[in-house]
């Protein structure tokens, strides 16, 4: 009997003791699902114009419109999946969800996209992005994106001619010299006109510079480059490129979010991200024009009739481009070409 009372009491104190490990395993299950964890990168810094002003805002909406139930983490050139060059292969790959990249980064891939790339086509970054989208969205470029979800393709506004100390006014004046460009697009036209093209990315600047291994850089104002204005002193407001860049997402990834997610992502992508774009440009442009204001720096703004006889003297290359494009397969190269031109371009 008195083995019966000790057994249970011993039974009663194994339950109480269990009590809260059951209570804990009762409140785990009924906790909400852990967050959806994207992983978002880019290619600049942590600091950076692109991290500041567009992929955090983006990706803290995004949480703010899934009420939580998504989870953005930044990723940038700080750490190894910010490489310029990969971009778009790791949101191939799964590595990354989404990504913000360079056209000309990525080489071969998305070449139809370079045709607004060819100099005087883009006049501003809010129409060419929007002209740009646009080529998506009619099925025009599409195809070279079959791999992604897009959310937003856009350009720069206008890369100029800035040199350490060459006056550059007419396009012979470019004959000779060592200038950095941001893809083979630009590089092509560059050695049309006797120049000596270095095609290097953001990250390669700052030491061929400091090795003396240019004489400049053809770029846009909104620069990321450290030092700009201390190193560049002679510009040349010419529209002689702009960059292509995108943003892009897996796929799969995307379809297999729930529904709301899906449709929170499209809400903050597409026209309404497109739109923003162009306007962030100025922006980002202003910081690094003010300081091409200063001792020693100098703005070329060539007139109307110098400014025809660089589009005609660079008429042949662009022309010589959209064919190559043509050959390809982009059989609309042409009439694409002439119609961003009509539409996004300065006349």
């Amino acid at each position: 009997m008195h083995r019966r009372h000790l057994l249970t009491k011993l039974v009663a104190i194994a339950i109480l003791a269990c009590q809260p490990l059951l209570v804990h395993a009762q409140k785990t299950e009924s906790q909400e699902p852990l967050a959806i964890h994207l992983k978002m990168s880019h290619f600049l810094g942590p600091k950076s114009f692109f991290q500041v002003d567009l992929v955090e805002p983006w990706a803290r909406e995004l949480e703010r419109q899934t009420g939580g139930k998504v989870a953005v983490e930044v990723l940038n050139s700080s750490s190894p999946l910010g490489n310029v060059r990969n971009q778009a292969s790791q949101v191939k790959a799964g590595t990354v969800d989404i990504a913000l990249g360079l056209r000309g980064a990525e080489g071969e891939r998305f070449m139809r996209s370079s045709i607004i790339e060819l100099p005087f086509v883009v006049s501003d970054a809010k129409r060419g992005s929007e002209a740009l989208w646009a080529l998506y969205k009619n099925n025009v470029i599409a195809d070279e994106y079959k791999e992604f979800k897009v959310l937003a393709l856009f350009v720069q506004n206008p890369g100029l001619v800035h040199t350490k100390q060459t006056r550059v006014v007419e396009l012979g004046d470019l004959k000779g010299l060592r200038l950095r460009v941001p893809n083979a697009t630009v590089a092509t036209t560059l050695e049309y006109v006797g120049a000596q093209p270095k095609l290097l990315q953001p990250d390669e600047i700052i030491p061929a510079l400091r090795a003396n291994q240019l004489d400049g850089i053809i770029t846009n104002w909104g620069t990321p480059i450290p030092g700009f204005n201390d190193e560049m002193k002679q510009h040349t407001a010419v529209p002689f490129y702009a960059s292509a860049f995108f943003i892009v997402m897996n796929k799969a990834r995307f379809d297999s979010l729930p529904a709301d997610v899906r449709t929170a992502i499209d809400r903050l992508s597409g026209d309404t991200l497109v739109a923003q774009l162009g306007l962030l440009w100025d922006k980002w442009d202003k910081p690094y024009y003010e300081g091409a204001h200063g001792p020693g720096q100098e703005i070329v703004r060539p007139d109307t009739a110098t400014l025809q006889r660089w589009k005609s003297g660079l008429q042949p290359v662009s022309d010589a481009y959209v064919k190559k494009l043509q050959q390809q397969g982009f059989t609309d190269a042409p009439a694409v070409y002439e119609d961003l031109i009509a539409k996004s371009s300065l006349q």
